[in-house]
């Protein structure tokens, strides 16, 4: 208790006399500090002064002894100032009036010469230069010419001479001082534009990426749509095939995609991380499943281990969890053509670690040092027989750094890698979660379910019409949201779709207007069909009355998985065809 009280009050004294950081448009942090920090400086120096004259003086006065330690105490209190007003003109007026005040009662009552006071008013111009700028500066310049003066035709112990040459060595430190103080303030202005710019360019790159990404998504959705609904039909194997590879370059496509997306919210601290309770088993079980085709599919054998001191449950975030693992994962079946790929959980040093052991090609020293980098792989040979754009590791690693974890590799060139990573281990009380999907990949009938969709792009029509349909879904078709408010109005739908960019009314406008006017689909559930899935953009759609979001392109299972969740009672039958 002693050690945080200690902790406690070290930590606000360091913050009364020297503040943080913090983000401002030039270097009013760095004024601040120096206006908290020389305060408590000149008041220390202050007080020792005081100490020294009543100790080494007797002729030193008690009243002025007194006097200048209210003088000290004001110093203390110039900080307190800043802290509660934030305005730097009104406390260097205070500290320039405690200054030139306790200088001048110095001057007037230590005629010994232990301390040349008026040494001290050198400062003050200094002071209001740093802290307010040149204008100020050179008032006080002028206030300490003429204090300087007349002191010494005042006080006789002080020679004129010596006023004279302390005020000239003022005006000269002041216009070297000033023509410095000029090239700080056009580096500030600099810094501020380049700022401006750096902050601008990187708003017009998130707009740009998710222009094109809709643009971009839009069409893989008429492609991926069609692929599916082919391999629905009567095909030959060799068509199956072809089906087959089509499909599987579209997901390389959304990969790609995906991690472009990904790499351009982590760089503009787009990214929170979660900490929600997880299952630890069902989490890798669940990774190790969707990963365990494409392992079959190479002849490669996916095993999964798990210690027996991990915990059920532990504090995390679920998704970027997933994400990781699924991208080494991935990488180790990309990189390996024969054996085994072990996915192992355990714990270590209070730390949850997870290791992913291939026997593929390797890596050398030179590689494991740049593999995490932003856009680059092993090497240029790997990038041409491999492919990809070099950014899933370097993803990884700004997720790991998120979650206030560390990520490496191990590997000898041709025996295989062994990619690691350790995140603190929060345990977690269980929780309820939903139960997993069945094996099967039938896809549930929804026989005698009205939908409605708005969708105005004449291929994704007849997708999303092509796939309800085939889940027995009686379908009524509209391309924009006054007819879908049009038809809302008259009928009662069990769902409806709703795409998000359409050409006269949003999807947004139509949702909003549809939740706030009493009708017989008032509280019908929503599903956004959109191109446009960042964070920002789902949430404005669930904001807006939707209840769910499918980013395009989406599968036939996906929409399925949806309609299930959100209809209350689907009409649980046959298979769909």
């Amino acid at each position: 208790m002693t050690n945080n009280n200690t902790k406690g009050f070290g930590a606000a004294f360091r913050e009364y006399f020297w503040p943080g950081q913090y983000r401002d448009h030039g270097f009013q942090a760095a004024r601040a500090r120096l206006l908290c920090g020389f305060s408590g400086i000149l008041g220390v120096v202050a007080g020792l002064h005081n100490l020294h004259m009543l100790s080494s003086d007797p002729q030193f006065s008690k009243l002025f002894a007194m006097i200048t330690a209210l003088f000290v105490l004001g110093y203390f209190l110039i900080p307190l100032i800043w802290h509660r007003t934030h305005n730097m003109i009104l406390c260097n007026v205070v500290m320039q009036f405690i200054y030139f005040a306790h200088t001048n009662l110095q001057m007037v009552s230590d005629t010994s010469y232990a301390w040349r006071q008026e040494i001290f008013l050198i400062g003050p111009p200094v002071l209001a230069l740093l802290l307010v700028g040149r204008r100020a500066a050179w008032i006080v310049t002028g206030i300490v010419v003429l204090n300087l003066l007349l002191a010494a035709s005042i006080l006789e112990h002080l020679p004129l001479g010596a006023m004279i040459v302390v005020a000239a060595v003022s005006i000269t430190l002041m216009v070297g001082l000033s023509l410095f103080h000029n090239e700080i303030q056009r580096k500030e202005a600099r810094l501020i534009e380049l700022r401006d710019e750096a902050q601008r360019a990187d708003r017009e790159k998130s707009e740009f990426l998710a222009k094109m990404s809709h643009e971009i998504r839009t069409p893989l959705n008429g492609l991926s749509g069609i692929l599916q609904l082919l391999d629905e039909t009567d095909l030959t194997e060799d068509q199956k095939s072809l089906v087959a590879t089509g499909r599987s370059s579209g997901r390389s496509l959304m990969t790609l995609i995906n991690d472009v997306l990904d790499y351009s919210k982590i760089a503009a601290h787009g990214v929170t991380i979660e900490a929600i309770p997880l299952a630890t088993r069902e989490l890798l079980t669940s990774v190790s499943a969707a990963q365990s085709g494409s392992a079959r599919a190479k002849g490669l054998e996916l095993v999964l281990e798990i210690a027996a001191d991990v915990p059920a449950w532990i504090s995390a975030d679920p998704t970027r969890l997933t994400q990781v693992i699924t991208n080494l994962v991935g990488n180790a079946i990309k990189f390996t053509q024969n054996g085994t790929i072990t996915l192992q959980l355990s714990v270590k040093d209070q730390m949850l670690y997870v290791a992913v052991i291939d026997e593929g090609i390797g890596l050398t020293q030179e590689a494991q040092a740049r593999v995490f980098n932003k856009f680059e792989q092993a090497s240029s040979a790997t990038n041409r027989r491999y492919g990809g754009t070099g950014l899933g590791l370097s993803i990884s690693k700004e997720l790991v750094e998120l979650m206030d974890g560390e990520i490496g590799v191990e590997s000898t060139p041709f025996n295989g890698s062994t990619f690691w990573f350790k995140i603190p281990l929060v345990r977690a009380e269980a929780a309820s979660v939903p139960a997993p999907p069945t094996a099967s990949s039938a896809i549930v009938s929804f026989d005698g379910v009205h939908a409605l969709v708005v969708e105005d792009n004449r291929t994704n029509q007849m997708i999303v019409r092509r796939f309800l349909e085939g889940m027995g879904v009686v379908v009524d078709m509209v391309d924009d949201g006054r007819p879908a408010l049009q038809r809302c109005a008259a009928k009662r739908y069990d769902m409806i779709l709703m795409d998000i960019q359409l050409l006269d009314m949003d999807g947004v406008e139509a949702t909003e207007i549809l939740r706030a006017h009493p009708g017989p689909n008032q509280h019908t559930p929503i599903v956004a069909l959109s191109a446009n899935i960042l964070p920002e953009q789902t949430n404005a759609y669930l904001k807006a009355g939707m209840n769910a979001c499918l980013g395009k392109p989406f599968r036939k299972d996906e929409l399925a998985k949806v309609m299930g969740e959100l209809i209350r009672q689907p009409k649980a039958g046959k298979p769909a065809a």
